[in-house]
This record gives structure tokens, C-alpha cells and sequence, in this order.
């Protein structure tokens, strides 16, 4: 059901969007007739009073993104920083703590749909927001949430297509070569920020956390996180061609069961995910599924980071939750195909922690490219995931299990 939303807001966003972009310019060109760019705020509107910061989609992207306000805040600490995003990412927003007030749009019904919509622009009316910061990646109607907020400044990523660099006023370089912290950084430049920490927010987990998660998995017969290890065979929606194929994460469960006993899986998702997860169990073997703990769907958010921050390992597809991983310091192996490690990767000192199996086929990454889906090279068959091996996966957790132990 949500892989038909995606693909209906995809839709809309090109179809219906387009159009009004289209209108939108017209009308802007028409009463705007000596319109330029700028490439950064002027002086003279700095320090702003109040930024709007917007990103739809992408739980991992707005994790990433932390720095770039934290740089921004540092600055000017006057400053209120909104955040408008769907109903979906509010969560780790309000874990984040990143902005003074996060605004929501809400799909799931036409209604909602236009009641957050008109309710999210009459905020920015009243609140009179002298910035806005489009994070998100050539989306039409975050084109258009950005022109319609009344900001006298609209930062977003420059596209050489009339429909976008009339509606945006300071364009910032979208450089693929270049990790997507340093990407962001130029936003917060755009500020006239300078001396900028890269690296994202750390999220803290507290001792009672812990204590309330393990209360929760005494349930599941879970009582030493230690002796777990976590999988996450899922990816986002956006790109399901990014998931490692079922067959190689049961070779791998066989592999690695072998080798160790007293080291049992816990596997990780969301809600949506469970009808996937219950797919690959009925394919594992029947002698291994008493090992295999299946929390998909049964954790909250915060539930989900605390546990990734007191186990060993955590085995995971390109996707989101390798990035929240991250975030709390978890030890990481992650698996990559259509995706980029050097835009979304490890970055710097990160790479001591987190370890990639990548293959870099000659057509990867293909989920970056502007107006191509991901997979389209290869019909979504995605050899660049199928050639990963489940023993050279084994060796790397081998490699970093025994490090832990020694």
C-alpha cells in the first residue's frame, strides 16, 4: 500500500506539479521582469529571524541534514528554525530536537493532504519567514511549498530547467563527487556560515532507555544484548532494488549459526515491513527460526535506536536505518548497489566504525540520477546487490566480532 503512494505522490508531483510551476513562473517573470540569482543571502537580511527548513522524504537524509542546522543555529542563535516534512518523519525530528517547531503534511487522504498543505503556508504567512531551505532533491512541490511561503529568500539545489531556477533565488551546487555533509554545508554557506562541524547530531541514549527496551524484550526472551547481533533486510521504499536478494541473508544466517552458538538475530523494520520480514522467515530454514528474533514492527523509534546502541553489529542495506546506526554510534556492516558511498557512505572518521561492501558496477549508482529510477539500467534485477556474497558479509563480521572480543 505505501509503494502505491510513493508512486502516486511521484505522480502528482511530476504531472500536476510541473504544470503549476509552469503558471508560477509565468506569473513571477511577469511582475519580476529584472529577476537574478543570488549566491548567497545578502548581509543586509542577516542574521534572519526566522528559516524554514523543508525535506519530505528520507528518514536518513534529515539525520544528515542535523549538522547543517546545528552550524546554523550556532550562528545565529536568535534564529527560529522551522521544519516542514510529511506526517512519517516527525519522530526522529522530535528526537533530533533540531527545530523550535516542526510542521507536518499528511497524505494519507486527499483532505489531510490539502488541509496540512494550506495549513503549513498560512504559518509561514503569518510567521513572516525570511528564508527558506529546500533540502529536498528537484521535487516539484517542494518548489512550490518554497516560492508559496512568502520568503524573501529561497535556497535550493540548482536545475538547469526553467520550472525550477525561476521559483528558487540562491541555487546551491548539487556536486554528486562530494559526500551529501558537504553537500548541505553549502546551505548553511549560503548563511555566510562558516567553520562547520560535518558531522551529524549524536543521539544520546539515556540509562532508563535502556533499562524500559530491555523490560520490552524480556518478552522475546531477549535478556543479554550482547548475545545479539541485529539484521535489517529492508530499504525504503523509494528503492526496494537496494535490498541484498533473501536467499543470501538466509546463506548467510546458515553461515553464520554455524560458527557461532551462542550469538543469536535480532531482525529490525517498520510496520510496513512485516508482511517482507514474514516472507523471509517462511523461506529460513525450520532448524535456525528459533534463533531469529523477529522485532519488525513491535519497536517504537526511540526503541529501535537504543537497541542498535547495545548491540555488537548491525548488518543492514543502504537505506535508513544504517544512517540513524550511525548516529548512535553502532558498529555497522552495510551493503550497497544502486547507492552511493561516496555521497551517502561513511565520512571521514566515521569509516574507522562502519564498514560497505560495494561492487561498483559500471552502471552504479543509478539512484541519484535526475528523472531515472532506481534500477532502470537493469530492469531492477540489481546484479550490482546479487554478486554480494553471503561468506565475504561472514568474513567482515567475523573480522569485527572478534575485534569486540579481544
Amino acid at each position: 500500500m505505501r509503494i502505491e503512494k510513493i508512486a502516486i505522490l511521484k505522480f502528482v508531483d511530476h504531472w500536476v506539479g510541473g504544470p503549476i510551476c509552469i503558471i508560477l513562473v509565468l506569473l513571477y517573470r511577469l511582475t519580476h521582469p529584472f529577476y537574478r540569482t543570488h549566491l548567497h543571502v545578502p548581509s543586509k537580511d542577516l542574521p534572519p529571524k526566522k528559516i524554514m527548513i523543508m525535506k519530505f522524504i528520507g528518514i536518513g537524509s534529515i539525520t544528515l541534514a542535523s549538522s547543517m542546522i546545528i552550524n546554523i543555529r550556532n550562528k545565529y542563535k536568535d534564529t527560529k528554525i522551522y521544519f516542514l516534512t510529511f506526517r512519517d518523519n516527525k519522530e526522529i525530528l522530535d528526537i533530533l530536537s533540531l527545530a523550535d517547531k516542526v510542521l507536518i503534511i499528511d497524505y494519507r487522504n486527499p483532505f489531510l493532504l490539502l488541509k496540512t498543505i494550506i495549513g503549513s503556508l498560512l504559518f509561514c504567512y503569518k510567521e513572516r519567514i525570511d528564508i527558506v531551505l529546500d533540502i529536498e532533491f528537484y521535487s516539484k512541490f517542494s518548489t512550490i511549498m518554497s516560492f508559496l511561503s512568502g520568503a524573501r529568500w529561497r535556497v535550493g539545489f540548482y536545475l538547469a530547467r526553467y520550472w525550477r531556477n525561476s521559483l528558487i533565488n540562491i541555487p546551491i551546487y548539487f556536486n554528486n563527487s562530494r559526500h551529501i555533509l558537504e553537500i548541505y554545508s553549502m546551505f548553511s554557506k549560503a548563511l555566510l556560515v562558516d567553520n562547520q562541524n560535518l558531522y551529524p547530531k549524536e543521539i544520546k541514549i539515556s540509562d532508563q532507555e535502556k533499562t524500559e527496551l530491555l523490560t520490552i524484550l524480556k518478552e522475546y526472551n531477549i535478556l543479554d544484548l550482547n548475545k545479539f547481533i541485529a539484521f535489517n533486510i529492508h530499504a525504503s521504499d523509494l528503492a526496494l532494488c537496494r535490498r541484498w536478494p533473501l536467499k543470501h541473508f538466509v546463506s548467510l544466517i546458515e553461515l553464520f549459526f554455524s560458527e557461532n552458538k551462542d550469538i543469536n538475530i535480532i531482525l529490525t523494520g517498520a510496520k510496513r515491513e512485516v508482511s517482507y520480514s514474514q516472507e523471509f522467515l517462511e523461506i529460513l530454514p525450520q532448524q535456525y527460526r528459533q534463533r531469529v528474533i523477529n522485532l519488525t514492527g513491535k519497536l517504537a523509534l526511540k526503541q529501535f535506536l537504543t537497541l542498535l546502541a547495545h548491540i555488537p553489529l548491525f548488518v543492514t542495506n543502504d537505506t535508513g536505518p544504517f544512517h540513524l546506526a550511525k548516529a548512535v554510534g553502532a558498529r555497522t556492516i552495510s551493503l550497497w548497489g544502486p547507492g552511493s558511498i561516496d555521497l551517502y557512505g561513511p565520512f571521514g572518521k566515521e569509516k574507522e566504525v562502519q564498514d560497505v561492501i560495494y561492487k561498483r558496477y559500471s552502471c552504479s549508482p543509478c539512484l541519484y540520477v535526475y528523472r531515472t529510477n532506481a534500477g532502470y539500467f537493469c530492469e531492477g534485477k540489481a546484479p550490482c546487490m546479487e554478486e554480494i556474497q553471503p561468506e565475504e558479509v561472514l568474513d567482515l563480521m567475523r573480522q569485527r566480532l572478534n575485534q569486540r572480543i579481544s
